[in-house]
């Protein structure tokens, strides 16, 4: 059975070159609904489990290449729908909010960094509770100042800066303008890293992490 695959929105322009493949090789369409664009493939479901890998490369593949051009706003990962006209409806429902993210964040892109313990260089004692915790938090006090240098390090190109705490540490999201890409790398490996840290960078990324909360939802919810 086939479904109808998104991959992202973006705002009509003749000069934005698509893509002619996307996941599993399957062609990339359009839809067009007044000013907004929507890249989709007709795709097999359910996808190969195996190829689950090769898929999310192809998916994020074909919403870099408009973002190099354009500003988007991505599905969720290998969001499916099920059909056109399904995913047509989607989109017209959401259009007003779509275009009007799409025109404030033109121009803009996300550019991220994750600071986190340094591996096999920040040991935690587990055989004292106590112990563990003193060291759990100076770990936290370090990742802390440490984020706190780079967020003064990056004030100035940040038209907006956020800070979410995950699994795998801290995340800085920055939003700067597109082409400054290599200021913000360089921004950040002027500030000094603690030898029991490490931090990791990457971008640039559709700025999916500045959206309005009205739109994250139905934007990321998709229908699998």
């Amino acid at each position: 059975m086939s479904r109808a695959l998104a991959y992202c929105v973006f705002l009509n322009r003749p000069e934005v070159s698509l893509p002619l493949t996307g996941v599993t090789s399957a062609e990339v369409q359009l839809i067009t609904h007044r000013e907004l664009s929507v890249l989709w493939s007709e795709v097999e479901w359910p996808f190969n489990p195996a190829q689950m890998q090769k898929n999310a490369v192809e998916f994020h593949n074909v919403v870099q290449r408009i973002l190099r051009q354009a500003a988007v706003i991505p599905f969720r990962l290998l969001s499916v729908f099920p059909g056109k006209d399904e995913l047509a409806a989607f989109a017209a429902e959401h259009a007003q909010e779509f275009t009007a993210e799409l025109e404030r964040l033109t121009g803009f892109v996300q550019m991220e960094c994750v600071v986190y313990p340094a591996p096999g260089r920040a040991t935690m004692h587990m055989d004292s509770g106590a112990q563990y915790l003193r060291e759990r938090a100076g770990m936290l006090r370090a990742i802390g100042e440490h984020v706190s240098q780079l967020k003064e390090r990056l004030r100035a190109l940040a038209h907006d800066l956020r800070v979410r705490e995950t699994k795998s540490g801290t995340r800085l999201f920055v939003l700067t303008e597109s082409g400054k890409e290599s200021e913000f790398r360089s921004a950040v490996e002027r500030v000094s890293l603690p030898e029991k840290l490490s931090r990791r960078m990457s971008g640039p990324w559709p700025a999916a992490e500045f959206l309005s909360e009205k739109l994250k939802a139905p934007q990321i919810a998709g229908a699998k």
